[in-house]
């Protein structure tokens, strides 16, 4: 009952919002004839976590697909951060909601040192190429920092900023969170979405991307089923599969017919792949 609760008002707001955005063509690159090779925080284990530089790296090592995370800073600055808290991944201690952009930006990066990336430099270095797929992930839940008002603030300004900055076809706003993707949806009714569950594929996950007007579902690589895939296929969704972190992986991932592998080894994948 609670499932139908969800979806029946998921539905709701997409009748609200209208039907689907049109699918990012970039959506359907390959590398080498499968699924399409997607640094996971910019190579997260080959460079450091969501550092520009890791970016800078992959593109110049033949990377054509990317996946990042977008936070808002106290003084609602975009900020590239998968977690809330900046301890792990720097030398600073504090949640990024919490700090100011200054603040934020004096924390270094523990492997490379460089500073917390902004949304802006990332988009610089990747925003004049048409060859690439960039999946923005949106770290914006519910909470008492992201108030919905803040949300709205937090979706409309990242989508001016990637359609300023990015090609259309070249990207998509993801979240696991359904609240989110509703907000983006309904301010800016052409953005390209997708769907993430941190579970194997199943059809519920199908039908709440299909209700949010998402073009993409992103669900656990290894658990998912080539027949899943299928299915998220004939719903007009494309796949991307996580972990990526092997060619071993990549092989599978093809099999199973995905049109996108998410890796913290990108650059170590592609070259296995090619054979280097």
């Amino acid at each position: 009952m609670k499932r139908l609760a969800i979806l029946s008002s998921l539905l709701v707001v997409a009748v609200i919002c209208g039907c689907r955005a049109p699918r990012p063509a970039n959506a359907d690159i390959k590398t080498a004839g499968g699924p399409l090779v997607q640094a996971h925080r910019g190579s997260r284990c080959e460079w450091d976590d969501n550092a520009l530089g890791g970016f800078k790296m992959c593109l110049g090592r033949g990377i054509h697909g990317f996946e990042t995370d977008i936070r808002f800073t106290k003084d609602h600055k975009l900020v590239i951060m998968h977690d809330a808290r900046v301890n792990r991944t720097t030398d600073g201690d504090g949640i990024i909601e919490e700090m100011t952009f200054d603040e934020v930006r004096k924390c270094r990066l523990k492997a490379c040192s460089e500073p917390v990336p902004t949304l802006e430099e990332i988009l610089a270095a990747l925003g004049g190429r048409d060859d690439i797929f960039v999946e923005l992930e949106m770290k914006a839940y519910p909470s008492d920092f992201y108030t919905p008002e803040v949300i709205e603030e937090y979706c409309r300004d990242l989508s001016a900023m990637a359609k300023r900055m990015m090609p259309c076809g070249t990207y998509a706003f993801t979240c696991f969170n359904t609240n989110t993707l509703a907000v983006m949806r309904r301010v800016d009714p052409s953005a390209p979405t997708g769907f993430i569950t941190s579970r194997a594929l199943d059809d519920s996950h199908i039908e709440i991307a299909k209700s949010l007007g998402c073009c993409s579902v992103a669900p656990k690589g290894h658990a998912t089923t080539k027949e899943m895939v299928e299915k998220a296929h004939d719903a007009g969704l494309t796949v991307c599969l996580w972990m990526c972190q092997s060619k071993e992986d990549w092989d599978e991932y093809r099999e199973k017919g995905a049109d996108r592998a998410t890796s913290d080894y990108p650059v170590t994948v592609l070259e296995e792949i090619d054979g280097k």
